[in-house]
């Protein structure tokens, strides 16, 4: 399929392959995936393993690829007029891919990284359990993942090459037969017809079907049976799965999607309605599970249950019986599927437009069904077209207790647990559903509040589009009023002209955010709001009106886009629920745990979401963390939540956007209409709470922290390079395009050639009314110190690739970067955010775009380089700042404070990474004076790692897996060779000035002049605060 839109900036194509895990080898496992990571690493055609990613990048595009059930799809986005090579080198994969040997080991390890991310996320501990305990006889119940053992240790042990296998994989199963295309872009069809043509004619036909698996997952002898298992997180979810058949030859009907609304309803009558009654449970979600393919189909019903409704699950699971009861009992509802079929037609009648990239790897998936018709591909997602009564009995026949699995998981659970999943390590216990709950959910169950829904009067009626069409857009709104504790703007949609409508405001308060305690009780209260209003706004959701209220620094932003129809009629539902709220007990007792489970679970994040926190603590000026939030816990009751509700809109000021199919007079009337509802007085404008950065001196800092959570085996590091102040426009344009290109070489080199980890990236952050920061950051196994030294030794060398940079590559990133900012604005929520992202940065700079286009006109690169050399490069740069926020995974051991002020980087480098190859019985002490030894002798590298593996032999004589770690440290590629060679280099330090009083604060002077510490809010305190931004313009309220 090729699609044509003259106006997208951006072109794309996704290729589907219709083959995915199922189809893995049982004695390797994890193939499917590792073929899609080793199909990039070059072609014949192509043979350096980075030009397409090169090339993507150098054109500001990226690529992606997933593997699913059945299927593994391979997509990217590039600038619209580079799509041809781009094709060119994307079609080479699906001819002639090198899968060179060279690569095998490297992306294995890849893979293994990747298991590894997630070795401590529940949801993928469940699934693989779910899988594991599924029939054998079906390959669902494979590891799809895959890691080091299951693929490179299960070669090794059958005395196979892995290569070999994956080439095997390759031609049996990549066949054009079974592969779906669609490419987008802004050239003519036939131009796009040509390239396909042209470009992937040479796939190789092979006379395939896609792969088909007889059977189901879940037979009789899986079904009827308990589960239980113990979670990282503080959570707790029932799941209640049931076998069903193929349901894609129904796809006119969609039964699973009529039962799901019926039994995922939050309305009244509905299950949850029933359940957050009783203080069992906060949400609910049903419907055809996505572990479905081809062949065979589970629904599954899925709980979030409080802390009574585990010890009450049972009842919970007699309610969702009795509910399905009442459906069996009542017959499919002819009404509520026309509701739902009426909805559906509305939604694809005046559906908008989303990223080109999204479309066209949906629709490449979507084309593998083979009972889809052309004509229904773009439809299928969203139209409900047949109603079939006969069908939807069937199918809701399904939903019986000899046909249902039920698995519960919580980290609390009272059982005693007598199994552990191999891939995870999760621990957990199967048994038979008790007699006594299969008895009672096979007999008559009534529950005098459970019913059907009621109608839907939030279904919009009126479609009419109130705005004229005119020969130029406008890029701002318009400042309606500018008062004391109100400033309202108002865009009428003069683009896409549908019945859609956006509002966002912000209530400020500066009580919501004033201390940590205030924060908990703030976030709390948005718990207990959407609890009131879930049964009177689920139906507008349900509508097409989609809306969020959620707490801010700032105080407190509602937010409501949809259909603009009824639109101000749920903001008027919103506000005044919002004003009046009060907290009742059962809502108090379920969401404070909630809130503390929230707390609790913040510290089993990964370690790269620490360290993004850690950095962000670092250098936003008003910031609680979640350990803040937690001491301040045992103060929060329900006396105090409400006192606090009831004095929080006391004084207020109202920043408001409107946009989209409405008048003027609207917007005025919804402004009026909230500032009645919260009858505020006038927040003083000295008073208001604005965010501001904090401003670091120059000099080099690195925070040191250890991960609260002790199972994850990965370290992170988020390295930060300030590079002037936000207001600076021009370097802004400047670090926006040193940033794009250094995207590919970084991942390039510390995740493809390195393997340093899995999560690897490097982008740019500007802190409001503070400083830009170049950030870069290596989530991984190894020591941080090693990884921050490779990211230094990168940045060391990526000036010689800056200034060796043709005129025309550098051109081309600066098309790149124009292309990217000229790129048309999709649908009204898109454009709504972007002009709300200037009201609320207190900028209201909307004509950024602009500006910024100007400035790219002018840029040289001569420019990026003295950029570069004013900021980046720390021997060049007169004032240079950097932080480094480092998180240790609890299986490294961390240098003390002594061992960081004796020893420089290169010692805790070398040090670290024999850690890391198995070697744990040199002392820092011996690192360091092997290395004077080096110096001293003058040996290279070669000998100063023979001393150091001596000197280790010497000392562990007789113990196991000693060989095994030599022979790791003399891999060419060792993190010991490299951090020897790192230990080597001299760099002149970088001092900044002294400063005494950090060092009587505990913080640490490294031997190279970095500052190190790890009490992050002592030294945050010395920091000083920015300014608030200041406007770009005059602003001049119309009225």
């Amino acid at each position: 399929m090729v699609v044509h839109d003259k106006e997208e900036s951006k072109a794309c194509a996704a290729l589907d392959v219709n083959v995915g895990s199922l189809a893995d080898p049982q004695e390797l496992q994890g193939l499917a995936h590792f073929c899609e990571h080793l199909l990039f690493m070059g072609t014949k055609k192509y043979p350096k393993e980075n030009d397409y990613n090169a090339y993507l990048s150098a054109h500001g595009g990226y690529s992606n690829a997933y593997t699913d059930l059945e299927d593994t799809c391979y997509y990217f986005e590039v600038r619209y007029d580079a799509l041809g090579g781009a094709l060119d080198r994307f079609s080479q994969f699906f001819i002639e891919p090198l899968f060179t040997a060279d690569c095998t080991d490297r992306e294995v390890k890849a893979v293994d990284s990747e298991h590894k991310k997630n070795i401590q996320n529940d949801m993928w501990r469940q699934y693989q359990l779910e899988k594991e305990l599924s029939s054998p006889d079906h390959p669902f119940s494979m590891f799809a993942t895959g890691n080091y053992d299951t693929l490179s240790g299960a070669a090794r042990r059958m005395g196979v090459d892995l290569r070999e296998r994956l080439l095997d994989f390759h031609a049996k199963y990549y066949s054009a037969d079974i592969m779906r295309l669609v490419v987008v872009g802004r050239d003519s069809l036939d131009q796009l017809t040509e390239w396909v043509v042209s470009k992937f004619s040479g796939i190789q036909s092979k006379g395939l079907t896609k792969p088909l698996f007889k059977g189901h997952p879940l037979t009789a002898r899986e079904m009827g049976q308990m589960i239980y298992l113990k979670s990282i997180r503080e959570q707790r979810t029932l799941d209640l799965t049931f076998a069903l058949p193929d349901l894609k030859p129904y796809h006119r009907s969609k039964p699973a999607q009529y039962l799901g609304s019926l039994l995922g309803h939050e309305g009244r009558g509905s299950i949850l309605s029933c359940l957050r009654k009783r203080g069992w449970a906060t949400t609910i979600v049903a419907g055809r599970a996505p572990t479905s393919a081809e062949g065979f189909d589970m629904f599954k019903i899925t709980v979030s249950l409080t802390e009574p409704g585990l010890e009450n699950y049972t009842e919970v699971v007699r309610m969702v019986f009795a509910y399905i009861q009442l459906l069996q009992s009542k017959r499919p509802q002819r009404w509520f599927h026309d509701e739902l079929r009426r909805i559906s037609e509305i939604e694809y009648r005046f559906m908008e437009k989303y990223d080109a990239v999204a479309l066209a790897s949906s629709l490449a998936s979507v084309m593998q069904n083979r009972y889809l018709s052309a004509e229904c591909m773009l439809s299928d997602s969203v139209r409900l077209k047949d109603f079939d009564e006969d069908l939807l009995v069937w199918t809701q026949g399904f939903l019986k207790p000899d046909n249902v699995r039920i698995v519960l998981a919580a980290r609390d659970l009272d059982v005693e647990f007598d199994r552990t999943e191999k891939h995870y390590g999760l621990d957990y216990r199967t048994e038979p559903i008790s007699e006594q709950l299969m008895h009672e959910i096979r007999g008559d169950l009534e529950y005098d509040e459970l019913h059907l829904p009621e109608p839907n009067q939030f279904i919009p009626d009126n479609m009419e589009v109130k705005s004229e069409r005119h020969d130029t857009v406008c890029e701002a709104p318009t400042l309606l009023k500018l008062a004391e504790g109100l400033e309202l703007w108002f865009k009428q949609d003069d683009r896409f002209f549908l019945p859609r409508g956006n509002v966002r405001l912000l209530i400020e308060t500066p009580r919501a955010y004033e201390s940590p305690l205030t924060s908990v009780f703030n976030q709390l209260f948005m718990m207990v709001l959407k609890d009131t209003l879930t049964e009177i706004t689920y139906d507008a959701e349900i509508a097409g009106l989609w809306f969020e209220i959620r707490d801010t620094i700032e105080g407190i932003v509602v937010h409501i886009d949809g259909f603009n129809d009824k639109l101000l009629q749920l903001l008027e539902i919103l506000v005044k629920t919002l004003r009046m709220c009060k907290v009742e007990q059962t809502q108090f007792d379920v969401y404070s745990r909630e809130v503390k489970k929230k707390l609790d679970n913040a510290r089993h994040s990964e370690p790269y979401g620490h360290v993004q926190t850690n950095t962000s603590f670092l250098n936003q000026g008003i910031m609680w963390r979640f350990m803040d939030k937690l001491a301040a816990f045992d103060l929060v009751t329900i006396d105090r939540l409400q006192l606090f509700i009831d004095s929080l809109f006391e004084q207020t000021r109202v920043q408001m956007l409107v946009t989209g199919n409405f008048e003027e007079r609207e917007a005025l009337a919804a402004a009026s209409m909230v500032q009645s509802l919260l009858g505020s007085r006038a927040l003083p404008e000295y008073a208001r709470r604005v965010p501001r950065a904090l401003l670091h001196e120059p000099g080099v800092y690195v925070h040191h922290a250890l991960m609260p959570e002790k199972g994850n085996v990965n370290s992170c590091v988020d390295y930060s390079v300030y590079t002037g102040m936000t207001s600076d426009h021009r370097g802004r344009v400047v670090l926006d395009l040193l940033s794009l290109i250094m995207q590919e070489p970084f991942f390039d080199q510390l995740r493809t050639k390195e393997q340093l980890g899995y999560i690897t990236y490097s982008t740019e952050r500007k802190y409001n009314g503070g400083h830009m920061t170049l950030r870069l950051l290596v989530q991984s196994e190894a020591s941080p110190i090693y990884v921050r030294m490779r990211i230094d030794h990168f940045l060391r060398e990526f000036r010689s690739r800056l200034d060796e940079m043709t005129l025309e590559k550098f051109d081309g990133y600066v098309s790149s970067l124009r292309v990217a900012r000229e790129e048309k604005i999709k649908n009204l929520f898109e454009e709504s955010g972007r002009m709300w992202r200037h009201v609320s940065s207190g900028y209201y700079e909307f004509d950024r775009i602009a500006t910024d286009l100007e400035i790219l006109r002018t840029v040289s690169q001569r420019e990026l380089l003295e950029f570069w050399d004013m900021y980046v490069d720390k021997q060049r740069a007169s004032a240079y700042i950097s932080l480094a926020a480092t998180i240790w995974s609890t299986k490294i051991a961390q240098p003390t404070d002594e061992e960081l002020e004796k020893f420089g980087d290169g010692v805790h480098a070398v040090h670290g990474s024999l850690e890391h190859d198995g070697e744990r019985v040199l002392s820092v002490e011996h690192v360091d004076r092997v290395l004077r030894q080096m110096d001293e002798a003058g040996d290279d590298e070669e000998r100063a790692l023979e001393r150091i593996i001596s000197e280790y032999e010497s000392m562990v004589k007789g113990e196991a897996d000693v060989e095994k770690a030599v022979a790791k440290m003399r891999k060419p590629a060792s993190h010991v060779r490299t951090a020897i060679a790192m230990a080597r280099e001299q760099n002149k330090p970088v001092c900044g000035k002294a400063d005494n009083g950090l060092l009587n604060m505990g913080v640490v002077r490294s031997p190279s002049g970095d500052w190190l510490f790890r009490e992050a809010s002592a030294f945050r305190a010395t920091l000083r605060q920015s300014g608030a931004p200041v406007p770009t313009r005059p602003l001049v309220p119309k009225y």
